[in-house]
């Protein structure tokens, strides 16, 4: 990485912010009038398109830093992502509009459990503090089964979704362009931030768990709280749920394969646990009734204040 003053980084990390609300309202809008014009459902359009698109910057940060030998990095990034996803994202929405998902019960609680398989696997492939190839390959396997049961629920989804008018094709520019505007700017904001972090002597890992996991979730922030605001709940939720597979799945599924590397063990045996505490905590406490009020956001984001004193007392 170019090594820059700390105005420069400052500077990106303010432009990258400004890119992100930008591009998360276009995004947002793109893709919940696709998903009406075409009959399918937001959650299922949460879950895959807005999933993956918010996802590019984990998986580009962290198949670059797995093939520059930075597996803590690379595996911290996934994983920090994922628990900002649960707790800060789904908490903010919820804190600033009330979310209530009114559909896709069945598809809320299949795809918290495919956000479950790959940590459990990343438990036991990581303990000894590596990632071997056919441990990667069979967290791409995994996230071939989801995508594949995303397809399915969205053919069996067509009945029963009012379908909206409208161009199809200018949506999907608008979603593709708000994609492209919410990647810039998360990588704007990701170089801006490791910058400061490395002048301070943080390690890669715990670089990858706060600074670069913080910065490559802003897209899932900006846009599942401009969904929440504009009353898509569903889209908000799926985009969180589908996001955090796609970081586990496709994000370290793709860097170690590609480049099998060292990671700290206690990314495995220690923040990986915690992630499926997390998990668990928003699929049987928070969401059984499809509802997540200002109160439970608030207590969402008190926990992850908790879980930041952890990193910071572990890291003294």
């Amino acid at each position: 990485m170019v090594a820059m003053t700390p105005w420069m980084a400052a500077l990106l990390l303010v432009g990258g912010m400004v890119m992100l609300g930008a591009g998360s309202s276009w995004l947002v809008t793109g893709a919940s009038r696709l998903a009406l014009g075409l009959g399918v459902s937001p959650m299922i359009v949460g879950l895959t398109v807005v999933g993956f698109g918010t996802s590019m910057p984990e998986l580009s940060v962290s198949v670059l830093a797995a093939m520059r030998g930075s597996g803590g990095l690379s595996l911290g990034n996934a994983v920090g992502s994922n628990i900002m996803n649960l707790l800060v994202v789904l908490g903010a929405a919820a804190v600033v509009a009330p979310l209530h998902v009114l559909g896709n019960r069945k598809a809320l609680r299949s795809n918290l459990v495919f956000g479950l398989v790959p940590a459990v696997i990343l438990i036991a492939g990581g303990w000894s503090g590596r990632l071997s190839r056919p441990v990667a390959l069979a967290l791409l396997l995994v996230f071939a089964i989801f995508l594949g049961s995303c397809i399915r629920s969205a053919r069996g989804s067509e009945e029963g979704v009012a379908v909206k008018r409208g161009n199809p094709w200018l949506h999907l520019a608008l979603l593709s362009f708000g994609i492209a505007v919410l990647v810039t700017g998360a990588h704007l904001m990701v170089q801006g931030g490791v910058s400061l972090a490395h002048q301070v002597g943080v390690s890669d890992a715990v670089i990858g768990l706060t600074v670069v996991a913080f910065g490559t979730s802003l897209p899932e922030l900006a846009t599942s709280v401009t969904a929440a605001l504009r009353g898509e709940a569903e889209l908000s939720v799926g985009n969180v749920l589908g996001s955090n597979v796609f970081n586990l799945g496709l994000v370290v599924g793709s860097a170690f394969s590609i480049h099998p590397e060292r990671i700290p063990a206690f990314v495995a045996r220690q923040d990986i646990p915690i992630l499926i505490g997390v998990t668990l905590f928003v699929g049987l406490i928070v969401l059984p009734n499809g509802k997540i009020s200002r109160k439970e956001g608030a207590l969402m984001l008190l926990i992850f204040a908790a879980y930041m004193a952890f990193l910071v007392l572990r890291a003294m």
